[in-house]
């Protein structure tokens, strides 16, 4: 496993070069700053509980990293994020332009790697592509007036993340060689892990360390980005008991309250980390990657096996 790790290291490194000296330099930065490779590590899973690790599944792994790296120049130029990883975001050094066109080259190299595989993997990619914008334009544009906030958010979240989780999977399992029984289940899978793992995210943004993390906690919140908890909370102040109401009403008002200050942010941090809807929202994401392991119930029990049930247990199971 660690071997293909490094291969697929190799591959990213080569995958972002640019004769261009700009191009390298911008499309490097994320990439020199490391990452949790996810995404990566759930495709050479799925291959080894599949069949094998094939140089063509290196290939894919290279591929989902790739175009999550991407979005992330596009997500952070949305979100006005000013830390990534631990480092400066690519649009606080070089501006907005320079962040798309870089995320742009980086899904062209990613698409041109895929061609390679063939048609299915290059469906799979057009795909999962399309379900990645889609969920970021259903964030952006907001629950219709008649649909439930937290619903739209896990639909949201199941676009923005768990569709390239999803093809993680998918792939691994059909470039190992798996039948298509295997196939489809590692879609399920993947899709049900890839919401566990972003809602922990997300809850993280609220709770985790900055030093793991590599982000400033509260970002969402001072950014006005309703995540779960916080719709929990909202949730709760429309609700008919009048106790949970009046406390969720309350934090509301320091939720909602100018958090440009320190102080401020970090007072409201720690109030909705310490209210029960934190620990609800915690709870979601362990139901997620409960359902994510119950999906893997018809496979014979392998080492691998095991690890993708570990696997599911890390995501929700983490500081940052």
């Amino acid at each position: 496993m660690l071997r293909s790790l490094d291969r697929i290291e190799q591959r990213l490194a080569e995958s972002v070069h640019s004769a261009d000296r700009i191009a390298d330099v911008t499309a490097r930065h994320l990439l020199d700053a490391g990452g949790k490779r996810v995404r990566p590590l759930l495709t050479l899973l799925a291959a080894e509980v599949a069949g094998e690790v094939t140089d063509e599944v290196i290939e894919a792994a290279a591929v989902v990293e790739l175009t999550h790296l991407a979005s992330l120049y596009h997500d952070d130029v949305m979100d006005s994020a000013p830390m990534r990883r631990g480092v400066q975001t690519a649009h606080t050094v070089w501006g907005n332009t320079v962040a798309i066109l870089t995320g742009d080259m980086i899904f062209a190299r990613a698409s041109a790697m895929v061609s390679a595989l063939g048609q299915e993997p290059l469906m799979i990619q057009a795909t999962t592509f399309e379900r990645l914008v889609i969920g970021q334009l259903q964030e952006t544009t907001g629950p219709a007036p008649d649909e439930d906030p937290v619903a739209h958010y896990i639909k949201v979240l199941s676009g923005k993340t768990g569709s390239l989780i999803a093809a993680s999977g998918q792939y691994g399992a059909l470039l190992g060689g798996g039948p298509r029984s295997v196939v489809d289940l590692m879609v399920v899978y993947g899709e049900k892990v890839g919401l566990a793992f972003q809602l922990a995210d997300d809850i993280i943004d609220l709770t985790g360390h900055p030093d793991v993390s590599g982000k400033i906690r509260g970002t969402d919140l001072r950014e006005g980005v309703d995540t779960l908890p916080v719709l929990l909370l909202r949730r709760d102040a429309a609700g008919s008991d009048p106790a949970a109401a009046a406390s969720a009403r309350e934090l509301l008002e320091l939720v909602d309250g100018d958090l440009s200050d320190e102080a401020a942010l970090a007072r409201a941090v720690e109030a909705v980390s310490e209210h029960p809807a934190a620990a609800e929202a915690w709870q979601i994401a362990n139901d997620w990657a409960d359902e994510a392991i119950a999906a893997l119930e018809p496979l014979d029990d392998s080492v691998a096996k095991a690890a993708l049930i570990e696997f599911a247990h890390g995501v929700v199971h983490r500081r940052g």
